[in-house]
Order: structure tokens, then sequence, then C-alpha cells
């Protein structure tokens, strides 16, 4: 986002230091969020997009000047069996210190055989949980933002209870592209063509973008192969390009880390918050919208009661709103504070 853009287009004059200072800024959230490698780019077992810790940690090495982590004692929920953990990141930015503070989620792996967890399958779940708010505070500064803005989708298998893979277009997407399933057992990484400039730029020839594979999902619709969709249909239409006509595919909830992002925020006000009252609040705001989440999440056959199983149509207002309410209430803070 260019600064100078934003300030013409505002019709607002920026004083020169402070347009120099803003510009340093934005040069530094450009670095901090630079596209990673193709390889680096993971789908998790819910089809979520992640980066692994080390990636993470290198970039803060290379743009902190100090920083570190804290993690608070990890709370495990042996109803759902899964981990929360309070992260707390002190970094030192061109000579500014930051504090952010972050909670990371992460699912116990159980066999349904299984009435608890085996081995030492808890700590695994609180280390990832961890790693997990650990990314998250680094995303909160800037770095790989663009993971939590989605702008970075998978082409997932959909496999059914045996394991087996569901998805054609998956299947045809691995070996169109030469990949192996094994690697890529969750999903397929598909990245923005807006990396497109700067993969050519470092020489990486690996990436998998949006028109690579809407061309190819419109080729296996039998559409001419020489009208490449233009740029704006492609960005138009992530979704539809790695699940048009799928639409039984794509789920009726938020993810898991959707879910644990919607916590944190609310436990920034609350920190005793129980699940039960992160849904009560939830459902409050959107029956001020005239939506009943409760009848809603009925109709699709479950019960809204997790934050889970918000319908996934929903969460950008949800989080938009948690958002907003935590700048309202930081200011409130610090005009009583002067």
């Amino acid at each position: 986002m260019n600064i100078e853009k934003m300030a013409l287009s505002l019709g607002v004059e920026l004083p020169e230091n402070l347009t120099k200072r803003l510009q340093e800024k934005e040069n530094w959230l450009r670095l901090a969020d630079a596209p990673f490698p193709y390889r680096h780019y993971k789908v998790n077992y819910d089809g979520s997009i992640y980066i692994s810790q080390q990636c993470i940690a290198d970039r803060n090495a290379l743009l902190f000047d100090q920083y570190r982590y804290d993690a608070e004692e990890a709370q495990v929920n042996t109803d759902r069996w899964s981990v929360g953990v309070w992260v707390r990141m002190h970094a030192v930015i061109n000579g500014v210190e930051h504090s952010i503070r972050q909670y990371g989620v992460n699912m116990v792996n159980k066999l349904r055989t299984e009435v608890k967890p085996s081995g030492d399958t808890v700590e695994q779940a609180i280390k990832s949980a961890v790693s997990d708010g650990m990314k998250k505070c680094s995303s909160w500064l800037g770095i790989a933002a663009h993971i939590y803005r989605g702008e970075v989708i998978s082409i997932k298998p959909n496999r059914d209870q045996e394991g087996r893979v569901q998805s054609k277009f998956y299947m045809q997407t691995l070996e169109k592209f030469g990949l192996s399933e094994y690697n890529y057992r969750y999903g397929i990484p598909v990245l923005p063509d807006a990396f497109k400039p700067y993969y050519e730029k470092m020489g990486w020839t690996d990436g998998i973008f949006y028109s690579d594979v809407y061309y190819f999902k419109n080729k296996q619709a039998g559409e001419r192969e020489a009208d490449a969709p233009s740029q704006e249909k492609v960005q138009k239409q992530p979704e539809n390009a790695v699940e048009a006509g799928e639409q039984e595919e794509k789920p009726s909830f938020i993810n898991e880390k959707q879910a644990g992002f919607l916590r944190g925020l609310i436990h920034d006000f609350n920190k005793e918050a129980q699940e039960e009252d992160i849904v009560q609040v939830i459902a409050a705001y959107l029956h001020k919208k005239r939506i009943d989440v409760v009848k809603e999440v009925e109709s699709l056959g479950s019960k809204f009661d997790g934050v889970h199983m918000l319908p996934a149509e929903h969460f950008p207002a949800i989080q938009y709103y948690f958002k907003q309410l935590k700048k309202s209430r930081l200011a409130n803070a610090e005009e009583k504070t002067a």
C-alpha cells in the first residue's frame, strides 16, 4: 500500500518529515511481508496455509534489531482435545520496541479408537500451539502477513474417512505440475499473481499461481487453450480458481486457525473468557445484524457450541468488528492514562 497515493486520494498533504518516516515504515513492512520460496508454503490438516516457524524466525532475524518470545502455561481442553497458549513477543524495529501478545492453538492428534491421546501427542500439540502463537505475533508486526490475509489459497484433496482422495482436480493438478501426493497430502498451495514479478526477479521458477490454476481448470472444462483469463478476472475469483463447479467441497464453517484468531481477539479484552462466553458474544453481535446464527448452524445439521462452528461467510464481519472494538478500547485506555 503506497502512503503517498493514499494521501493524494484522500486529499491530505503530509509534512515532509512525516512522509519520510511513513515511507521508511512502508518499505520495512514490504520487506517483512515479501513472498517466500514456494517450497516454504505448506498446507495443514484442515486445509490452511502455513509457513514453518524456522522460516519465520529466519525472516525475524533478518529484519528485527532484537526479539524474544515468552509463553504462558498452556491450557489443554480435554473435551475437544485442543491446546491453547498465550505467547508474547518483544521486538525492536529500527530502534523502537514493540510488544505483541497472541493466542496460539493446536489440536491434539488422537486415534478414533482412543479415549485419550497416547504417548507424547499432548506435548507435541503444546509445542505446535506455542509455534502458532509465535507466528501470529510476528504476523502482527508484518512478517508473512499475507498468510493471515488469505492471499495464498489451497487445492484440497477432500479425502474420505478412509483417506482416499475425492477431488479429481487435486489429482489432475498434481499430475500437471509433477507434484508428489506424499509431499502435498493435505493440499497444494496456490499463490496470487501479484507474487509473479517478485518470483521472476528472485529467479524462482517453481511457483504455482492463480492464473496457472484457473487456466488449467478452464481447459479441463473444454475452454479454448489460447484464451487465458485476464488478471482482473483471476484476482476476483480465487475461490473459483480452485473449486469452480465443486461447491460441495467448500467448508461450511471456519477452520481452526480462524477460530483461534477470533478467540485471541476476544481474550485481549477478557483473559478469563470461556468458549461459551465467546460464542454468546458472537451470537449477540450477529443478532444485532438480524442474523440468527444459532438457527443457521442448526439448519446445517450442527450446533453452535464452539467458535469453530461459525459459518465461514460471517468470519470477515466478526473479525472486523472485534478488531475495531479493540482499537477503540485501546484509544479509551490511552485517554484515561493521559
